[in-house]
């Protein structure tokens, strides 16, 4: 189970503890009734029916807050500081390939909540779209690692196949994204970009 499964588990749990609980509270006069009247099917029947109230507002709020909430300052706290990422970025790729270096425009489009992330990013031609993409602590450093699979356009394929690689983009700045790539073509470079747009 990967950090960020076990972050939102944990968040979860501690939302669905709160609400219970202060559905409890709001409710004592009744439940502290059915103790002194030994009632304690009553009792049962009321706890049991304040927890799934608490369950289903909790599942509410989580599926706000992997698809919003998140975001926002308050809330990103319970998430250790997970990166908030742009929708667009543009910039460019610079590569060796064929022992020639090239040079590139490029953008990136990432959708991203608090339990995925996908990248999409294209060239004049070719677009890539990520196989698999999580945001990773390394050397104490967040990263956004991903592998892709690259279409280039169907009239260049002959002198560009279909390939897949991995790229590692720092995300220090959320702004300004910097790192690498390798591909399964042994091709590989760097990409540097900036985002579009507000977040």
């Amino acid at each position: 189970m990967s950090e960020v499964v076990k972050k939102f588990v944990s968040i979860s749990i501690w939302v669905t503890i709160i609400l219970f609980s202060l559905r409890c509270a709001i409710s004592w006069r009744y439940l502290s009734a059915a103790i002194n009247d030994n009632n304690y099917i009553d009792f049962g029947y009321l706890v049991f029916g304040y927890a799934g109230e608490a369950i289903g507002l909790a599942t509410i709020f989580m599926a706000c807050f992997n698809k919003w909430w998140w975001r926002w300052k308050p809330l990103n706290r319970l998430s250790n500081g997970m990166p908030v990422l742009g929708k667009n970025y543009k910039g460019k790729i610079c590569y060796k390939y064929n022992d020639s270096n090239h040079e590139r425009e490029s953008e990136i489009r990432i959708d991203q909540t608090f339990l995925n992330v996908m990248v999409k990013f294209r060239t004049l031609e070719s677009s890539s779209t990520s196989v698999t993409a999580t945001i990773e602590t390394i050397n104490n450093e967040k990263q956004l690692v991903f592998s892709y699979i690259n279409i280039p356009k169907a009239e260049i394929q002959d002198r560009s196949a279909i390939h897949y690689g991995t790229a590692i983009l720092k995300l220090d700045d959320p702004k300004h994204l910097i790192g690498n790539y390798y591909t399964s073509r042994l091709s590989r470079g760097s990409m540097d970009f900036e985002i579009v747009g507000e977040k």
